[in-house]
């Protein structure tokens, strides 16, 4: 039997309605904010991902899944939302001043070839939202009340926000400078040692060394007085609003095109639920155009996985309307035109259509949770009447069939 690659999730029944649900809040909820959808390709030239997310990244580096197409052109599967959203920005020249602030979200799936854990397989989900235009502490905090308003409302009231404002320009030469000096007084492992010459700061991401760094150099220190203006009223307003955050000088996250803030949600556990911040080079580094930007992204996985641990289904009760069980081929015949009579009339309603005995039809019924079941025999057509067993009231009676919409909805 051929089964699914590892790192890939069939997701059906249940689930798919939790991922459904979860979609529906989060399209609701986007839309107060004036947000509107773009889709991009499934795959884009590696070159994107090259420049707009750095060559020394994890993603870039070690997860892409990428491949020659006929041509002998390389291509990769998307391992992220933000670079695709940018090239189209750019390529479709939605950076005109008429449509700023450019107010965007996505729904994908995103490839990364990484060790398969719960929350995180190589196929995934992922939301994220990207604003183009503004570079000001009001857009920044609109993007965090955004992200937190998601989660509140899915029902993950207990959540920490984590913020920190990361170096640029001589300044941020000179604060990795300091980093480097006092990162290899320690003793860190492999991976960190080789990130040290390549990418110092992502080191202070590392899991595994995170102990040793209490007293690391912050990079608020190293802020010009713009950057910090901007910071200290970006905390001011989330304040004012009441939104509790955690100044954290280890978090850089793990793409090099960020700049200035950058955040991340964390649950009761610790555990990462989405993060984000702001990207002022990067559409300036793939396309020449000078266009301060912002957004977040969390995959659907890790989210759905929260709500489990905590026993919140986001799914309304399932139920049918009736349940229909023909008993003859004639029967059977008209049920089928029945059907379609009461879909039309936006009944929900099904039929046995495995053509189970009667007792086993009624346990069918049951597990679809139907309110009514309707039951026809010869001789009902011939009085041209339905039989409808309420499974509420566990009443029944006889209803004409130009009844029976009537009758489903008053119920009796």
């Amino acid at each position: 039997m051929i089964q699914k690659p590892r790192g890939t999730e069939d997701i059906f029944e249940q689930k798919a309605k939790e991922f459904f649900s979860l979609e529906m809040i989060i399209r609701n909820l986007v839309d107060l904010y004036n947000y509107n959808e773009i889709k991009t390709p499934i795959f884009e030239v590696t070159e994107l991902f090259k420049r707009g997310v750095g060559t020394e990244t994890d993603i870039v580096s070690k997860e892409m899944f990428s491949f020659l197409d006929r041509k002998n052109r390389e291509l990769t599967l998307r391992p992220e939302g933000t670079a695709p959203t940018v090239r189209a920005v750019l390529e479709n020249k939605l950076y005109i001043n008429e449509k700023l602030p450019l107010k965007l979200f996505y729904f994908g799936n995103m490839f990364r070839y990484e060790r398969p854990q719960a929350g995180r397989q190589r196929q995934f989900n992922q939301f994220g939202i990207e604003v183009f235009g503004p570079k000001t502490f009001e857009i920044d905090s609109e993007i965090i009340c955004l992200a937190v308003s998601i989660l509140k409302t899915i029902g993950l009231e207990q959540h920490h926000v984590h913020l920190n404002y990361l170096v640029s320009g001589a300044a941020r030469k000179q604060y990795i400078i300091d980093l480097k000096a006092q990162l290899k007084s320690l003793t860190l492992c492999a991976d960190c040692v080789s990130r040290l010459e390549t990418n110092p700061l992502r080191v202070l991401d590392c899991k595994v060394d995170n102990h040793l760094f209490g007293n690391i150099v912050a990079m608020s220190d190293y802020l010009n007085e713009a950057d910090q203006q901007h910071y200290q009223s970006l905390k001011t307003l989330l304040s004012n609003i009441g939104i509790k955050f955690v100044e954290d000088k280890l978090l850089v996250r793990g793409l090099d095109y960020y700049t200035g803030f950058v955040f991340e949600i964390k649950d009761s556990n610790n555990s990462t639920l989405l993060g984000g911040g702001r990207y002022d080079n990067l559409v300036k580094e793939l396309g020449d155009v000078d266009l301060p930007a912002a957004g977040f992204a969390f995959g659907l996985e890790r989210i759905i996985l929260a709500l489990e641990s905590l026993n919140i289904s986001l799914v309304e009760e399932n139920y049918l309307d009736a349940y229909i069980i023909g008993l003859t081929p004639k029967a059977k015949h008209f049920a089928n035109i029945l059907l379609l009579m009461l879909r039309s009339s936006d009944l929900k309603v099904d039929f046995d259509f495995m053509d189970r005995s009667l007792k086993s039809a009624f346990k069918q019924s049951e597990k679809f949770n139907a309110k009514n079941i309707i039951i026809i025999g010869d001789n009902e057509l011939k009085e041209n009447v339905v039989v409808i067993k309420n499974q509420i009231t566990n009443k029944e009676q006889k209803v004409k069939i130009e009844n029976i919409v009537e009758t489903l909805r008053k119920g009796f």
